[in-house]
């Protein structure tokens, strides 16, 4: 019995398997990926609905006529770039990174909510002064200059800024309130090193922000926008603004950010 394992395991042994070699590409597997995603796709709706919002964000993303799409690897310096902050929130990373890289003293929010970008963007730069704005109240909603895209969860619960609320950080963030559209921002002129815009996500709103974001940017400041892909107003803005500016606005794939930066921190291509 002993010598009938010995010769079981020789046998079996990786220098008696016969190796074979099977090629894989892509055009084998299309017609397993296409039939499986049409089946579950009619199978189960909120699939359904997922892989055309997908669909569509990719259209978008290359139908772009304005705003240039590049990813992040070609952003100078970016993978020498450490962050601390929760992985379920990949696109603030992303953000906080880039403001390390560029060794922003003074940040501009428009858009508070929990303030967990907030808390996140001082966590992660410990010379900076944080400023954010959003509405004064949920009753200010109904008396908004231009039209508010979002709503439910973000007006029903008014809790701006709980996050940073007595945290070590607190101490260099500025809570502003008031509506975007009519704030006055002449304090913050040619001072911010980094404007984040994610508020409302309108056309008007957008355009209103952003034109406030251009007057606050410093000689070498930065503006990243929020949800660039997901919604039309803001997607149809950036592409119109991009070619009137004097460097191009770019698009991080992977991400819901846009770029315009006054830095030359883009790698050429090759």
């Amino acid at each position: 019995m002993a010598t009938e394992r010995l010769d079981l395991s020789l046998a079996s042994s990786p220098a008696k398997r016969k190796k074979t070699i099977r090629r894989v590409e892509n055009r084998h597997i299309l017609p397993t990926v296409v039939g499986g995603a049409i089946r579950r796709s009619i199978a189960d709706r909120g699939l359904r609905a997922t892989l055309g919002k997908a669909f569509w964000i990719e259209l978008k993303r290359f139908s772009a006529r304005g705003v240039r799409n590049i990813d992040i690897s070609r952003i100078r310096g970016i993978e020498q770039v450490n962050v601390e902050g929760s992985v379920l929130r990949h696109c603030p990373l992303v953000l906080a990174a880039l403001g390390r890289l560029l060794e922003c003293h003074s940040v501009f929010e428009f858009g508070t909510f929990r303030g967990d970008t907030s808390w996140l963007l001082a966590h992660n730069l410990p010379d900076a002064r944080i400023f954010t704005l959003d509405l004064p109240g949920p009753e200010a909603v109904k008396t908004a200059e231009l039209d508010i895209t979002d709503g439910g969860e973000y007006f029903e619960n008014w809790d701006r800024g709980s996050r940073f609320r007595g945290t070590a950080e607190a101490s260099r963030i500025t809570q502003l309130f008031g509506d975007s559209a009519t704030f006055d921002f002449s304090p913050y002129s040619r001072r911010m090193d980094l404007v984040y815009i994610d508020a409302s996500h309108s056309y008007s709103y957008v355009r209103s922000d952003t034109e406030a974001a251009l007057e606050m940017l410093s000689e070498t400041g930065t503006i990243v926008w929020d949800d660039y892909t997901y919604y039309p107003g803001l997607y149809a803005y950036l592409n119109e603004l991009a070619p009137t500016l004097d460097r191009p606005i770019f698009h991080l794939l992977g991400t819901r950010h846009a770029l315009y930066s006054r830095r030359d921190i883009i790698v050429p291509e090759a």
